[in-house]
C-alpha cells in the first residue's frame, strides 16, 4: 500500500476515533457526573473541560475534512486511471451519494460538536440541553461510521476471476477487449487490495 494513504487512512480514523470518542465520553460518563453537581460547581467544570475539549474538537475536526477530502480524490482518480468499470465505477456503485450522505451527515456533526464545546450566544441552545444533543451528535457520528465501513467495503474495486486459491468473488466476464484487440478479458483491469 502507498505510504501517502496509508498515512491518510490512519490520520481519518484517529480523527474519528477522537471525535467519537470524546462525544461518548461526555454524554456517557462526564454529564451523568456533574449531574450531581449545585449549579455553580457544574458550569464551572464544563468551562474547564470545554477549554481542555475544544482544540482536540477543532483537530479532530480538521484532519476529518482534510484526510476524508484527500481519500475521496485519491480514490476518485484511481478509479478513473485504473479504468473501473470503465471510468464509471462510482456512479455505478453509488459511491458518490454514499459520500455526499455521509458528507452531510459529518457537517451536521461538526456544527453540533462545535456548539456544544463553544460558548457563543447563538449555540448556547445547545449547552442548554446537552444530553440530547450530545445523543443526536453521536447518532450521526454513528451514521458516517456505519456508511464509511460500507463505503471502504466498495474499494476492493472489480471483483476478479477465480485464479484457483483463496476466496473469490467472480463476476462475468468483462466485454472490453484485451490488450492485444483479440477478444474479452476474463478479469477486471483493477487489482484488488486486501479488505479492512
Amino acid at each position: 500500500m502507498d505510504p501517502t494513504l496509508l498515512a491518510l487512512r490512519w490520520a481519518h480514523v484517529l480523527g474519528a476515533v477522537i471525535a467519537m470518542g470524546g462525544l461518548v465520553f461526555a454524554r456517557f460518563a462526564l454529564l451523568p457526573a456533574v449531574s450531581e453537581l449545585d449549579a455553580s460547581t457544574r458550569d464551572r467544570v464544563h468551562d474547564a473541560v470545554r477549554r481542555k475539549w475544544l482544540p482536540f474538537v477543532i483537530a479532530a475536526i480538521t484532519v476529518l475534512l482534510a484526510s476524508g477530502l484527500a481519500n475521496f480524490l485519491l480514490f476518485n482518480s484511481r478509479v478513473k486511471a485504473e479504468g473501473w468499470g470503465e471510468g464509471r465505477w462510482m456512479a455505478a456503485n453509488g459511491y458518490h451519494a454514499l459520500f455526499g450522505i455521509k458528507f452531510l451527515l459529518a457537517m451536521v456533526a461538526f456544527y453540533l460538536a462545535s456548539g456544544l464545546v463553544g460558548r457563543g450566544a447563538g449555540t448556547q441552545w445547545m449547552r442548554d440541553n446537552r444530553a440530547t444533543w450530545l445523543s443526536v451528535t453521536i447518532g450521526l457520528m454513528l451514521g458516517v461510521v456505519m456508511i464509511s465501513s460500507w463505503m471502504r467495503n466498495l474499494h476492493t474495486g472489480e471483483n476478479l476471476a477465480d485464479s484457483g486459491g483463496g476466496v473469490s468473488m467472480t463476476s462475468a466476464p468483462s466485454t472490453a477487449p484485451d490488450d492485444a484487440g483479440a477478444g474479452p478479458r476474463t478479469d477486471a483491469a483493477a487489482p484488488t487490495e486486501p479488505a479492512d
